[in-house]
């Protein structure tokens, strides 16, 4: 499912939704009904974050109550997630390499790749936000093209990982 269409489809459950007395914003039983219907209709094997649903709502004027959707997406991500939030942060790229390198570690299994494709999406949605600086986007986009790698080898990623380090994109764009 692309981008645009799976944010079709969130703007479709929302405007589907039946809101209450708060009818113009979203919170964590909204997100969470998105999400599960989400999952329903689009037959995606990984939910959508909480938060990348709130992104997809704001973006499209929607006013979001966000302790919840802090809130929300704190309990879903403590519920998925094989590490801490502070693990997903990456500042610089020296922190999404030690990311990568603990991700490289672990034992394969459906838990981690369904984890990874939903960083990877996450990513990919930070790396097209205008409201994300322009050096976290660029973190982003290469972390997921990291992750896009480790998906369909994950045997050559760290030689990989490597050579990418040393090309010379890489040094011009994170030196």
């Amino acid at each position: 499912m692309t981008a645009t269409a799976k944010d079709e489809l969130i703007l479709e459950i929302w405007a589907g939704l039946d809101h209450g007395s708060d009818a113009d914003s979203a919170g964590a039983a909204e997100l969470e009904l998105i999400q599960k219907q989400l999952l329903e209709k689009s037959n995606v094997p990984v939910p959508e974050s909480p938060a990348s649903i709130a992104r997809t709502l704001a973006d499209h004027g929607v006013r979001l109550r966000h302790p919840e959707v802090l809130e929300a997406d704190l309990r879903w991500r403590e519920q998925a997630s094989l590490f801490a939030s502070e693990e997903l942060n990456f500042p610089n790229v020296e922190a999404a390499f030690a990311f990568v390198e603990k991700l490289a570690a672990i034992p394969q299994g459906s838990q981690l790749r369904s984890f990874v494709v939903q960083l990877k999406v996450e990513l990919e949605s930070v790396a097209k936000s205008m409201r994300v600086a322009l050096p976290d986007r660029l973190i982003a986009i290469e972390v997921a093209h990291w992750l896009t790698v480790w998906l369909q080898n994950p045997a050559i990623f760290a030689d990989w990982l490597a050579l990418r380090r040393e090309s010379e994109e890489f040094r011009e764009r994170f030196g």
